[in-house]
């Protein structure tokens, strides 16, 4: 596959802090790809050195056979989405989303009809003419990656821009987003520390841990075969059980003695709390050990203080060990 922007040996410093530590990464053309992490570790000083705002103590940034190190932000193909939208208060959207065509130049009758295009896109017709402090946290959020993205950039860049979004809001606009990149095929690069957007969203995943990349991989792979334990547990829940990890979901209970060549271990149930979909289970082991399941709510219920069978089956295990 095209590469679209290769990172080489990239390094960067604040004092004495290595925050970026020797990054080096393909980001495939046409790809939703999200660098995640805990705060701090790097992902967004990239982010920045790619769009100009910081220079690279070392490395080199190349964005489709084209060295970034050393060009201003305004000369590079890119653009960025930000955290807090950064819209201008006293324009409208409609405003907002021309403002970076008016500034290279364009003529206002090329410019409108590329206003309108993306005014559609994002679902914002009938709110043109409003200025910012009239548009809702979705709204503005889509305002300002119609602003981004009319301008045609080879790469959009997204530093968290769901963030200030609530839970209910940040999950359609999340499937909004992966919708239009694939509609538009402009390789966006997204930084983010929520382990379910990146798992939702993306088709390639870095995880990134204090400056350096811990496993690069689809979702699934990244998920499903953790490289570190330190990927296991920041892609959600694990239960170490006698040094194996299993995820909630692949683990068991039952009163019976499972079959089947199941791995068992006694336990005793402690907590067991619905969640609509299912129940989830929280048991501590005979060696002390607590260990979560995900019961459907169409089983047995379990109550607290049952003693119990927690099991699993090896192809379940995670490839690390704790």
């Amino acid at each position: 596959m095209e590469t679209a922007l290769a990172l080489r040996a990239l390094e960067k410093s604040f004092s004495s802090h290595r925050v970026v530590d020797g990054i080096s990464l393909d980001v495939p053309k046409g790809c939703f790809y999200s660098l995640l992490g805990p705060s701090g570790c790097g992902k967004t000083t990239i982010l920045r050195m790619i769009g100009g705002f910081g220079e690279p103590d070392a490395g080199e940034i190349v964005l489709n056979g084209k060295r970034l190190n050393g060009l201003r932000p305004y000369e590079r193909p890119v653009t960025t989405v930000f955290q807090s939208y950064a819209l201008f208060p006293h324009l409208t959207a409609a405003q907002n989303i021309a403002f970076g065509l008016e500034r290279r130049g364009e003529a206002p009758a090329a410019i409108a009809p590329k206003v309108n295009r993306m005014l559609e896109l994002v679902g914002l017709q009938e709110k043109a003419g409003r200025m910012p402090a009239n548009l809702s946290g979705g709204e503005k959020q889509r305002t300002a990656l119609a602003r981004a993205l009319v301008v045609e950039p080879e790469m959009l860049l997204l530093d968290e821009p769901l963030s200030a979004l609530d839970p209910a809001l940040r999950k359609r606009v999340r499937i909004e987003l992966k919708q239009l990149q694939k509609q538009l095929g402009i390789t966006f690069l997204f930084i983010t520390h929520d382990q379910e957007e990146a798992l939702s969203l993306s088709d390639q995943i870095a995880v990134m841990n204090k400056g350096k990349i811990e496993q690069i991989g689809t979702p699934q792979e990244i998920y499903l075969t953790p490289a570190t334990r330190f990927v296991a547990g920041f892609l959600g829940a694990v239960n170490w059980i006698d040094g194996i990890g299993v995820r909630p979901e692949a683990t068991r209970i039952s009163r019976a003695t499972p079959g089947n060549g199941a791995r068992t271990v006694d336990a005793q149930v402690e907590t067991s709390v619905f969640l609509g979909d299912c129940f989830h289970v929280q048991t501590r082991t005979s060696a002390g050990v607590t260990v979560t399941a995900q019961v459907s709510h169409k089983d047995e219920p379990f109550a607290n203080g049952d003693r119990v069978h927690v099991w699993w089956h090896a192809a379940d295990e995670l490839p690390v060990r704790e």
